[in-house]
């Protein structure tokens, strides 16, 4: 008999990391038990040589599907403790933060299938979820990832939810945004005056009437609200740019599925996978001679923004709908994507005609990402949903703490502690107070998230950068300047 601990860390939590070791233990008649702290996962085992052995193999060539092991510490035990069991133990808190937090994830195919079948009590629910799909960045306050320091902390699970939250061999096990329309957010219709037009079932298929009728509405995703219309109506989508002072910038269409983008598009089979993977980004590309969709989505250019629905309030929708939509992150020009009704309405009142809400609060917003494939390559132009937080593993450790800005325009920032290197999603340019209100929150975000006060800041040179203005700010901190752009000056021989 052997008794060992083993730590794991990386993206472990918040992706049934958990219940697949209490499965895969009860499986091998290991005991023990596994817990979370801030620092990832803590895994004790106790049982033959063999099924230890097993054990390790598994859990590192077959972990659950959203998780990524970074490192693997195996330690030998000496206990006189023999368990008796297999338990998963309470989240433990530690004074080093260093577990890394799972991006937003769109809607896995058994939870499609689930909220597609008249028999399951989550029939057509659109915030379903399990711990292989859905909000995770988006609606964290701190770590570890507990129900408590998310969003949906206000709403009390009913029995049915409860039963599988605390079930560790059920898919929703420990799934934080678990709920169903019993217990769960309530979705609500409005018009643009903010007026409430209805809190029923059927408002995701009121709003698609709309959008079929020609209208411009606004419907709040996991990151942000999006402006949707009609893509395949001139009228609506010149509409839609002459509303948002929007001359010619190309927009974005979203299809119920593959099919779909494959009627006004020529895809390769690198990019079919993309948009068909659990990030569901945008991908930009090559329009076919196809005339379904509106000439205005992306004129004088050949290629295009395409990604399918990704949670199930989108997979509803489009139920109702009779074409693909226009979806553009609604926001102000060199501001950030707006993650709250009211604001939606004070900025973009004159922009839409409807807004779809619901109550479950975006606390960190999260852009969609941008990809496109170059020469069989995935190059992300706009690392957010699906792919950021980002987290890199660093070849040595580093014995300070830096905080790195970024620059003016496409802005992200960056820590770095220890060996892990984390990258946040998209923030944009930095042009606007909004913008600037969003960098400073992004900051305080990520250092809340793993204590992190920088010994080191990383800056342009750039005097006029709002990022380098913001990093003279600190007096007590080493300031390091990065030139960013070099000239070259060529002269006539």
């Amino acid at each position: 008999m052997r008794s060992i601990k083993v730590q794991v860390q990386g993206i472990v939590q918040g992706v049934g990391f958990r219940p697949f070791v209490y499965n895969l233990a009860l499986s091998l008649d290991l005991k023990g038990y596994v817990n979370n702290d801030d620092c990832g996962v803590n895994i004790h085992l106790f049982g033959k040589q063999k099924d230890i052995n097993e054990f390790l193999t598994q859990l590192k060539n077959n972990p659950p599907p959203l998780a990524k092991i970074d490192n693997i510490q195996i330690q030998e035990i000496n206990t006189k403790k023999e368990y008796v069991s297999f338990e998963i133990m309470q989240s433990q808190s530690t004074s080093n933060k260093t577990t890394i937090i799972s991006p937003d994830i769109a809607i896995c195919n058994e939870c499609e299938d689930d909220m597609n079948s008249k028999d399951n009590y989550r029939f057509e629910y659109p915030l379903i979820n399990c711990t292989n799909c859905g909000p995770r960045y988006s609606i964290i306050n701190t770590i570890p990832y507990d129900r408590a320091f998310t969003s949906m902390s206000k709403f009390e699970m009913c029995d049915k939810c409860k039963e599988e939250y605390e079930n560790p061999t059920n898919r929703r096990y420990h799934a934080q945004p678990i709920s169903c329309s019993e217990c769960g957010p309530t979705i609500s219709l409005y018009n643009n005056k903010n007026e409430l037009i209805t809190t029923e079932n059927n408002a995701i298929k009121q709003i698609a009437g709309f959008i079929n009728d020609g209208k411009i509405v606004a419907i709040k995703g996991l990151g942000g609200f999006h402006i949707l219309c009609d893509a395949s109506n001139d009228f609506v989508v010149n509409e839609l740019r002459q509303r948002k002072n929007r001359p010619t910038k190309p927009f974005a269409v979203m299809f119920e599925d593959l099919n779909w983008v494959k009627k006004v598009t020529n895809l390769t089979k690198i990019e079919e996978e993309i948009i068909t993977s659990k990030e569901k980004p945008i991908t930009l590309v090559n329009k076919n001679d196809s005339k379904i969709l509106s000439k205005y989505i992306a004129p004088s250019i050949n290629r295009i923004g395409v990604f399918i629905a990704y949670t199930a309030l989108h997979k509803i929708l489009f139920k109702y709908l009779d074409n693909p939509i226009v979806a553009t992150s609604a926001n102000l020009s060199d501001e950030p994507i707006i993650i709250n009704k009211d604001e939606l309405l004070t900025k973009l009142g004159n922009v839409v005609d409807y807004v779809l809400d619901f109550d479950r609060d975006i606390i960190n917003a999260c852009d969609d990402s941008v990809v496109q494939v170059v020469n069989d390559k995935n190059f992300i132009l706009r690392q957010s949903r699906g792919y950021a937080p980002k987290a890199l593993k660093l070849q040595n450790k580093t014995d300070k703490k830096i905080l790195a800005l970024g620059a003016n325009q496409k802005n992200t920032i960056s820590l770095a502690f220890e060996n892990n290197l984390i990258l946040s999603p998209h923030i944009g340019d930095l042009n606007s107070l909004t913008s600037l209100e969003y960098f400073d929150r992004t900051i305080n975000t990520f250092k809340r998230f793993y204590d992190f006060e920088p010994d080191i800041i990383v800056c342009d040179k750039h005097p006029l950068y709002e990022s380098t203005k913001f990093a003279q700010t600190f007096k007590d901190i080493n300031i390091v300047q990065i030139q960013h752009h070099y000239y070259l000056m060529l002269y006539p021989t």
